[in-house]
């Protein structure tokens, strides 16, 4: 009895670590949920799963545009994802609810082929709430300007 008392104690131990290491595999870090949101304009198949990572009041903001929510976001991403032709992630770094990531994003609209940018997210349980994105958009405004 007293053997079956230990195994029956054991089982319930080991299930309750396995239970608890796996709820944590599922959880994404700050980083890798910024590498998801950057590599989902990589890959269309991926990019919704990159959108849902976004709070419903989302803020963004670069040199041109200042947005208030996701669905704003994402029209903007649907133009931009036209001339996008990927994002090269050159380093990530975290602190507290930020993680700051630097970054090459590529495109096919001729003088600005290759841009070097850093953006800033602020991320909530999970959730990407703001992020401020910093590049050189002197050739861009064009761009911006065609678009509209």
């Amino acid at each position: 009895m007293r053997f079956i008392k230990y195994l029956l104690l054991l089982s319930i131990v080991l299930g309750s670590r396995n239970t608890y290491s796996q709820q944590k595999n599922n959880t994404m870090t700050n980083q890798e949920i910024v590498k998801k949101i950057l590599n989902g304009f990589n890959d269309p198949a991926q990019i919704q799963e990159s959108l849902d990572l976004l709070a419903d009041d989302y803020k963004f903001q670069n040199p041109l545009v200042k947005l208030n929510s996701k669905s704003e976001f994402i029209a903007l991403a649907q133009s931009i994802g036209e001339v996008l032709t990927g994002i090269e992630i050159v380093r990530l770094v975290e602190a507290d609810e930020w993680v700051a990531a630097f970054y090459i994003f590529k495109s096919s609209i001729p003088g600005v082929e290759s841009n070097t940018a850093t953006e800033w997210f602020r991320l909530k349980n999970e959730i990407i709430q703001e992020s401020i994105l910093i590049y050189d958009a002197s050739e861009w405004r064009k761009v911006y300007e065609q678009m509209e």
